[in-house]
């Protein structure tokens, strides 16, 4: 009796050992692994927070190569260029200002050329010069006889000449005398009178101007040159 107890209680004490052994993951086996909750690995890997290799980088921030670069700001070249400033070239041209070749042109005022064409056989020297000085008067018949005297007169534009004498007689005419060479200005101021002693022409503008008696032509025929 006392020997089966003993035998059936190692029987059952080797069952035992024998089902712990079959048992390969005890219940408390994955509460005393730290492996996984305490691998950091992760959690203090501070590679890249802590990388300053892009923030601390100042290589643009403090490039100055540009924003001190004066070649342009100081260029004076084209603020004192005096050049043009000063170019008085065209501001002191006097060939136009002065240009005398048109301003006193007698040419055209009085053209020497055309007003000597001989009329009325007035030739230049016997154009007798009133302009400045002496009598600008005509006159004709009495002690003159039929003749004007002076017959060839030169005045200057604006002036005034008068002819004194009996146009009863001497009947005034103006222009060329009939048969005789040249042309003059035109309009004449001279009028046609043929009665009275005085009559008085203003001569607003150069020309030749000649005139004639009407009874007494050509010998008697005279030209008023103005300049």
């Amino acid at each position: 009796m006392r020997t089966n107890f003993i035998l059936g209680s190692a029987l059952l004490m080797a069952g035992m050992v024998a089902g712990c052994s079959d048992d390969p993951a005890p219940v408390t086996d994955a509460g005393t692994d730290a492996g996984t909750l305490v691998d950091t690995g992760s959690a203090t890997d501070t590679g890249t927070t802590t990388d300053t290799g892009t923030t601390t980088d100042t290589g643009t921030a403090t490039d100055t190569g540009t924003t001190t670069d004066t070649g342009t700001t100081t260029d004076t070249g084209t603020a004192t260029d005096a050049g043009s400033a000063t170019d008085t070239g065209t501001a002191t041209d006097a060939g136009s200002a002065t240009d005398a070749g048109t301003t006193t042109d007698a040419g055209s005022a009085a053209d020497a050329g055309a007003a000597l064409t001989v009329i009325h056989g007035c030739t230049e020297a016997m154009y007798v010069d009133r302009r400045t000085t002496g009598e600008r008067s005509v006159t004709f018949g009495g002690v003159v006889g039929s003749a004007y005297s002076p017959k060839c007169l030169i005045i200057s534009a604006g002036q005034m000449v008068s002819f004194s004498g009996p146009f009863s007689s001497h009947p005034l005419r103006t222009g060329v005398a009939p048969g005789q060479s040249g042309t003059g200005s035109t309009p004449n101021p001279i009028a046609n009178t043929d009665s009275g002693s005085s009559v008085s022409f203003t001569f607003a503008a150069p020309g030749i101007y000649p005139y004639h008696c009407m009874f007494h032509q050509p010998s008697m025929a005279g030209v008023i040159l103005v300049r």
